[in-house]
Parts: structure tokens; C-alpha cells; sequence
């Protein structure tokens, strides 16, 4: 199996071997790893059809994907030895993909809310703050009620903190952005002289947390697919041709190694 990247320096795809995982750890530089990791989970569905399976038996299986690299980053971080690795966020449904078959859209709601329910006693013993960013009004209320729960018992934790995006779009959150700052300003709590790139960060859906530090890929598309449009200017992007049920801890081993090559100048030389 091989992955593929997008480098700084080369515009061009290059392919890497996925190498055995405990070679790839013992390679890695556990005091530069990545504060936040953002995840485009894509290619359930296609990896469900080449199987001649179900398109939910795909999402099923993404879920368990979900699972093995929250699994792998709290033992990278057990490692290192501190919560070097803060945040990941992952984007889970966006708002475009109520557009998708009415029967995928609702067990997929379903498949949510049953993670949800096996996973939150399990996430809370292990110090993990759960996040949803998106629009939560657009969801099922029994999910709605779900998540709330879980972002409740998790919020005074302190350990790995995870976000999903659901019914998630990155323009729409710079316009509800704008929204908040404009209603902040007509009570007079916001100065549009002096209102600037920190302050508008703070209404996003992501306020307070630090702009993604590298974004991974699967299933080989090369687009952002409408995800943290704001928060990854300066993100380092990985792609690899693999579908997210496949993604495994080589693959991620290998991401975290190819950021640690990267040359981050932030526009600066």
C-alpha cells in the first residue's frame, strides 16, 4: 500500500511505503508533533462499493477508523510523555451531504448516535473533551440530545480534546461568524476599528483553539471540500489515496512523519 503527499517544495504527487508502525514511532520526533490535527474521513462509500457491500456498512466500518487514531494519538502522547498532540477534529457529515439518499443520510444518523452512546463512558474515563462544531439544529433531536450529554460530562475534562464536525460547512461558519460580531457591535460590545484577524477567529465555531497545524486526507481527492476554509491558511496538507476504513497506524505515523520534514515558513521567507 502506498500513500501520497503534497510537500511544500513539490507540487507534484510522490509516493511513500507504508513502513511497519513501531519502525515509523521509534522515527518519529515526539517534541514536534503537530498541537492540532485536522481529518477529512472520505472514502467510506466507495470502499463499501468495492466490496459490493452496503454504503452504511462503510460508515460503519469509518466509525471503527475513528476509534484506532484516537486509540494511536493517546499512546503517541503517553510516549511523548504530555498531551503533545492537543486536538483533533474531525469532519464527519457536512451540510452538503443532507443532500445524499434519505435512507444513507438517517441510518448514518443512527450509526452516530450509536457510537455516541457505546463510546462516552469510555472517552470520559480517559480525560478526553468532546466537541461538535456545525450546525446542531439541522439534526435529529434524539442525536441532538445525545451529543449535548456527552459535551456536558466531557467538558471539565482535560486530556486530548476532540471536535467532529457535523452538519458542518466552512462558509457557512465565516457567515455565522459575521453574524455574531455584528450583533456583538450593535450592542456596542465590538469595535470595527479595531476588530481584527484574532478577534474574528474567536466568533468561529472553533474560537479559542489553535488553527489546525496539519490536515489529512484520505481517499486521495485534492480539496478542502468546504472544511475550516479560516483556520487552514497555513495548515500542512497530507493526502493519501486511501480510504478512510483503510486508514491504519501506518498511515498515520507516516503523516505525522512527513509534517515533521516540512519547512513551516507561514509566508514569512
Amino acid at each position: 500500500m502506498k500513500s501520497r503527499s503534497l510537500t511544500n517544495n513539490d507540487q507534484s504527487d510522490q509516493s511513500f511505503e507504508v513502513t511497519d508502525p513501531l519502525k515509523l514511532l521509534s522515527e518519529l520526533n515526539l517534541a514536534m508533533l503537530p498541537r492540532h490535527i485536522a481529518v477529512i474521513m472520505d472514502g467510506n462509500r466507495r470502499w463499501a462499493k468495492e466490496r459490493k457491500l452496503n454504503k452504511l456498512e462503510g460508515h460503519r466500518a469509518g466509525v471503527k477508523t475513528v476509534r484506532e487514531t484516537v486509540e494511536m494519538t493517546l499512546d503517541i502522547n503517553r510516549l511523548a510523555g504530555t498531551n503533545a498532540i492537543e486536538i483533533l477534529t474531525f469532519y464527519a457529515f457536512s451540510k452538503e451531504n443532507w443532500k445524499r439518499p434519505l435512507l444513507e443520510v438517517s441510518g448514518l444518523m443512527q450509526i452516530f448516535e450509536k457510537a455516541a452512546i457505546k463510546e462516552i463512558e469510555k472517552l470520559h474515563e480517559r480525560n478526553i473533551q468532546i466537541n461538535i462544531i456545525g450546525n446542531l439544529n439541522d439534526l435529529p433531536r434524539s442525536l441532538y440530545n445525545r451529543i449535548k450529554d456527552i459535551v456536558n460530562l466531557t467538558k471539565d475534562n482535560t486530556g486530548l480534546k476532540i471536535n467532529f464536525a457535523i452538519s458542518y460547512s466552512g462558509r457557512n461558519e465565516i457567515v455565522k461568524g459575521v453574524k455574531r460580531i455584528f450583533e456583538e457591535y450593535k450592542k456596542g460590545n465590538v469595535d470595527i476599528e479595531t476588530l481584527d484577524e484574532h478577534t474574528f477567529a474567536s466568533y468561529l465555531d472553533t474560537g479559542g483553539l489553535p488553527d489546525p497545524d496539519l490536515l489529512i486526507r484520505t481517499s486521495g481527492e485534492m480539496r478542502f471540500s468546504n472544511f475550516l476554509l479560516w483556520q487552514i491558511a497555513y495548515t500542512e496538507l497530507w493526502v493519501t489515496p486511501v480510504y478512510w476504513p483503510e486508514f491504519r497506524r501506518s498511515h498515520y505515523l507516516q503523516a505525522l512523519k512527513d509534517y515533521q520534514k516540512r519547512d513551516r515558513r507561514f509566508g514569512g521567507r
